[in-house]
């Protein structure tokens, strides 16, 4: 079976980029022959309209003659479901009617949330449309299933799981200069810097922390958000206790991970982040919201403290928690590394195999 995988460009940073190899690789040992091409922004930061529309063109015509000249039997989208992907990808769809090989859409994050609300009516057709008209909808939570097979129950829905392999592991030390036990507690937030990570609730959330012990959190990413959170740093008067490293990768965001002591997304809207894997690898307990697939993935008290979304005082409680109580750091960083393990590609990469290829079979049954 030919695979033609759309992906994120290496450019643009981010998980996309980070699992094509392992989803490419898995496929490959289950059989199959992959290719992989861009489908996505052409590199990190603002994109002018002009250079979204020349792009996004360039990309199709690119990906329209692989189709020509190498022939896939199905063509597995790594994507995500909010108005640039749509952008992207109902043109892709459209050029798929009524002839080439199926199309299948792997969702990182989705908006589906928003489907039906008033205002949403030309965002609410155009992903219904999508869902329509491609043969198979990947999604990471159970949370995202049900909601997308409510509103689309003709779609064709399937739950899975990331490929992951951990960089590397940590027995956590809580005597380190940096940790509860030496003086100055860190915690680490990584992911894009956008208001549904959770990031300003963070903030919040430290400077209550700050009143009653020492801490300091660590900010790798960036986004469009970056600005106002440097504002409300400076207005919280957090300048000394926030760390901004922009976007990292390598050895500057492995010791970013080394350096922590806990790992804190407060996310509105996921599907099951990268980040918390990556966390979840160097033996990191987490404090998050219980939503989607960190709600599927993570028990509460054994992997994670859950806090509910847009709440700074339940955030600032659940972080001090940790902070104050080294054996439930300990036991979390513990059950953590050996959680990430499920992920591991010999694992999960079967079940995309047996997908695409239901898929493939279902399209030649029609043939």
């Amino acid at each position: 079976m030919r695979v033609l995988m759309l992906t994120g460009f290496p450019a643009i940073g981010g998980p996309l980029p980070k699992l094509a190899p392992l989803v490419a690789e898995g496929l490959s040992r289950c059989g199959c022959e992959v290719m992989i091409e861009g489908w996505s922004a052409h590199r990190a930061g603002h994109e002018s309209v002009a250079a979204k529309l020349l792009g996004r063109s360039a990309d199709l015509l690119r990906v329209q003659r692989r189709i020509r000249e190498w022939r896939p039997d199905v063509i597995y989208v790594a994507t995500s479901h909010n108005w640039p992907a749509l952008l992207r990808d109902v043109p892709l769809a459209l050029s798929m009617t009524g002839e080439g090989p199926p199309l299948v859409l792997h969702l990182h994050g989705s908006e589906c949330d928003r489907l039906g609300e008033p205002r949403t009516w030309l965002f609410t057709s155009l992903s219904l449309w999508l869902m329509r008209h491609v043969s198979a909808v990947l999604v990471l939570s159970t949370e995202e299933l049900c909601e997308w097979r409510r509103f689309c129950p003709e779609g064709r829905f399937h739950l899975v799981e990331n490929p992951f392999v951990p960089a590397a592991t940590r027995v956590p030390d809580s005597s380190h200069p940096n940790g509860p036990g030496g003086g100055c507690a860190t915690l680490l937030f990584a992911g894009r810097l956008v208001a549904e990570k959770g990031i300003f609730e963070l903030l919040d959330a430290l400077s209550i922390v700050r009143r009653q012990r020492r801490c300091r959190l660590i900010v790798a990413g960036r986004g469009e958000a970056e600005r106002e959170t440097v504002r409300r740093v400076r207005l919280l008067g957090l300048g000394e206790d926030v760390s901004m490293l922009g976007y990292v990768t390598g050895d500057r965001l492995e010791s970013a991970y080394q350096a922590a002591d806990v790992f804190v997304l407060p996310s509105y809207r996921e599907g099951f982040p990268l980040v918390v894997m990556e966390a979840m690898g160097y033996g990191l307990p987490i404090v998050t919201t219980p939503i989607r697939g960190c709600a599927d993935h993570l028990a509460p008290d054994e992997n994670a403290l859950f806090v509910a979304p847009r709440d700074p005082e339940a955030l600032a409680r659940a972080i001090a928690r940790l902070l104050d109580d080294e054996a439930l750091r300990r036991r979390m960083g513990a059950a953590n590394r050996a959680k990430v393990a499920e992920f591991a590609p010999e694992n999960v990469m079967p079940r995309y195999a047996e997908i695409l290829r239901g898929v493939v079979i279902a399209e030649e049954g029609e043939a």
